[in-house]
């Protein structure tokens, strides 16, 4: 096993080399490299395309979780991983399998023959690939980036889309305007696929959501409500909207779902890295009374992690704090800042784009809260105040890294 997994490594590492994870969205490269495939896009399980800013992967997962409690055979495709790549490719319920990944990796590659063509791009080709060699009787898709010249958006054939919490996030790629946002998520949509949209923070997203839906001509399927006396296995009351969109659209494709199935797949629902609990190693350090971890990096996200640390009210936090450097690291400080006690910055561990913490600590220089650096997790965790609540935030890439710290080897969910 160790050895499939370190010639994954070394094939991805190769391909990151061959194909930088630049982004540039386009969907005739891909197109041509499905076609060279046999188009597999066109050969898959009826699909659930999700697009969003936040929640698409949350959204996804329960959604997951009820088909398999109800006896479906899933596959699913996520971006990005937290640990192993194998995450993002589930095939029948299950993370791809290293032999199969493997294969179909060399595979696509071969067929490409060295074409010009994103990293992003190559991978969903074997995603695809994959979903279409092996049976099961949904696909579960999240876009990568946007929506209407996202890789995903080769697959046509659809039975529903979904469009969860938009907000500010990758403005460099899409547009530092929400009517401009609203346009790229929408792109997924078509007139023939009606489209469940998730509640959003305000009625301003809403009407922008509807009116371009509206210019579509799509049917808008209404919300329906979380079962009552569910719990959820997400903690957040953000992840109510996230289970009520995936319960209306498991009603939408299941009209003879019991209630007791969906409580089941809600209540066994886990998603790492999006506030979840933890704990310390044994005998590492003095463990504080609360640990969380979230992989929020934009604004939105920033507001959901404000929300529950008002709804724990536990007073001020530890923080350790990690962003990649195309993100708003104030902005997204300042909504959180009210609960800081001490915030220490540290680098994102194999991430050359990673803010370094210097740079950090000289945009927040101005604020009151208490700001330390440190080259790396094992030092920021060594320098916390075990008497206070920790929260480790600003990148999912950095949720990889706490996990695989607190000797997280690989995820299964």
């Amino acid at each position: 096993m160790k050895k499939n997994k370190n010639k994954i490594d070394n094939l991805l590492f190769n391909i990151t080399k061959l194909y930088p994870k630049y982004i540039d969205l386009n969907l005739l490269r891909l197109e041509k490299l499905l076609q060279k495939l046999g188009n597999p896009q066109n050969k898959i399980p009826p699909v659930i395309h999700i697009a969003g800013t936040n929640g698409k992967g949350s959204t996804l997962i329960f959604i997951k979780n009820i088909m398999e409690e109800y006896g479906l055979k899933v596959h699913c495709y996520t971006s990005p991983h937290l640990i192993r790549f194998n995450e993002r490719i589930v095939l029948s319920n299950k993370q791809i399998q290293d032999d199969d990944l493997f294969e179909t990796l060399n595979e696509v590659i071969k067929i490409n023959n060295n074409e010009e063509i994103t990293f992003f791009e190559l991978t969903t080709a074997v995603a695809l690939l994959n979903f279409a060699r092996k049976k099961a009787d949904f696909c579960l898709i999240e876009t990568g980036l946007g929506g209407r010249l996202d890789a995903t958006n080769a697959i046509k054939k659809k039975v529903l889309n979904i469009i969860t919490s938009i907000g500010l996030d990758h403005e460099e790629f899409l547009s530092p305007y929400l009517k401009n946002i609203v346009r790229e998520k929408c792109g997924i949509l078509s007139k023939d696929i009606p489209v469940i949209i998730s509640s959003q923070n305000t009625t301003y997203k809403s009407h922008l959501l509807r009116k371009r839906i509206k210019d579509i001509n799509c049917k808008i399927l209404k919300l329906k409500s979380i079962p009552k006396n569910s719990c959820l296995g997400l903690i957040g009351n953000h992840q109510k909207v996230n289970a009520k969109t995936a319960v209306t659209a498991v009603k939408h494709v299941l009209k003879d779902i019991k209630i007791d199935v969906i409580q089941k797949g809600l209540k066994k629902t886990t998603w790492p890295g999006r506030i979840q609990k933890i704990s310390f190693k044994k005998n590492s350090i003095t463990e504080p009374s609360e640990i969380l971890i979230d992989g929020a990096h934009n604004i939105e996200g920033a507001k959901i992690i404000n929300s529950h640390l008002n709804e724990l009210n536990l007073g001020k936090w530890n923080f350790v704090f990690g962003m990649i450097n195309n993100k708003n690291p104030r902005k997204f400080i300042e909504i959180i800042e009210e609960h800081i006690e001490k915030i220490i910055f540290i680098p994102i561990q194999n991430q050359n784009n990673s803010y370094q913490p210097e740079e950090l600590k000289i945009i927040f220089k101005e604020k009151k809260f208490n700001s330390l650096v440190k080259k790396n997790l094992k030092s920021a965790l060594d320098s916390i105040n075990s008497n206070k609540p920790l929260f480790i935030t600003g990148s999912l890439y950095l949720m990889g890294e706490v996990l695989d710290f607190f000797s997280v080897k690989e995820l299964d969910f």
